[in-house]
């Protein structure tokens, strides 16, 4: 058998296979019986979960994709909060060597990160790790039966099998990914605890403002609470903008999952699913984002699909998110 990481491309052994196959590869990828110099493996399935809902309807998700999320979470591991990786890590060489030549200060964000060396970072990542080293050696790892892969289309293709088994687990092996990551930096970094990397990878990837969407919400639909109905006080610090199925279940920014409330009600609705009454009338925001002509509200509400909408909420209530909150 090749060694993954020097494939050029590969299919998806099986179409259909059980969920008891599935986890069983995720479960011996992720333990000890797994040879893991890196964190890569990791951080490859936990980039996995958060562009679940972002594949197209062939369930591809691409490279750039992939490299965004890796960026934004060994930024803030290694520069914002100095956890190495280990000597021979490539992706901290390349970091270093990017923090270096802009002049970044250490402690700084990716959020905080000029946009413009942000697009730089995503592109020096997917071209010398994520397509070096990355997705062939996981493809192998996990008997080739969660996604399939091309260097030449740079894109990862889930199978549908393995598309709706991550939805439906997707909790549970997040905190997995996380455990067993926080174990590895604990090693590597002696002078931490596992418990304190823990809590401090779970919301890493967290955006730290979500202005932009507050804004693009408002500009497209009047200043009133979704869920009451209530006009809302002009100012932004008064109005929030809420995660319809919450963020700890989706660990992404989606503008067709967001809207806007008061900071009030949006601290008693915290991480719960709102009532299914609720569905059908974001959905009808949503269809009226998809015909406005704004070309950023297009791009964001590109891959929206009701249905596919509907069994993220239904999967997250399967995860344990309390379902039928209401003001």
């Amino acid at each position: 058998m090749a060694e993954g990481w020097k494939l050029n491309e590969g299919s998806v052994a099986y179409e259909v296979v059980s969920d008891d196959q599935l986890w069983s590869v995720i479960v011996r990828t992720l333990s000890s019986k797994s040879i893991k110099t890196t964190t890569y493996k990791f951080a490859l399935l936990r980039a996995i979960l958060e562009n679940l809902y972002k594949t197209n309807f062939q369930m591809d998700i691409t490279f750039t994709q992939l490299a965004q999320s890796f960026a934004k979470l060994y930024w803030n591991l290694v520069i914002r909060n100095g956890y190495t990786q280990g000597r021979n890590a490539q992706i901290e060489k390349e970091l270093r060597e990017f923090q270096i030549a802009f002049r970044i200060p250490e402690g700084i964000s990716f959020d905080s990160v000029n946009e413009i060396h942000q697009k730089k970072l995503v592109e020096k990542i997917e071209k010398n790790i994520i397509n070096r080293y990355v997705v062939g050696a996981l493809f192998e790892d996990t008997n080739r039966i969660v996604y399939g892969f091309s260097k030449k289309e740079k894109k990862i293709t889930l199978s549908h099998s393995s598309w709706e088994f991550l939805l439906k687990h997707q909790t549970s092996i997040f905190k997995l990914v996380n455990y067993e990551l926080a174990k590895f930096l604990q090693d590597k970094n002696p002078y931490t605890s596992t418990g304190i990397v823990l809590v401090e990878i779970e919301n890493i990837t967290k955006r730290e403002s979500l202005q932009q969407y507050q804004k693009m919400i408002l500009t497209y639909s009047e200043n009133k609470c979704f869920y009451t109905d209530n006009i809302l006080p002009n100012t932004i610090r008064s109005i929030a903008v809420d995660h319809f199925v919450p963020w700890s279940f989706v660990h992404s920014d989606e503008l067709w999952n967001f809207v806007i409330t008061s900071q009030s009600i949006n601290s008693k609705k915290g991480s719960k699913l709102p009532s299914e009454k609720y569905l059908k009338k974001l959905d009808e925001r949503n269809q009226y984002f998809i015909e406005v002509g704004d070309v950023h509200v297009k791009s964001e509400m590109e891959k929206y699909e009701f249905q596919r909408f509907k069994k993220l909420y239904q999967y997250a209530e399967m995860n344990g998110f309390e379902k039928g909150w209401a003001p």
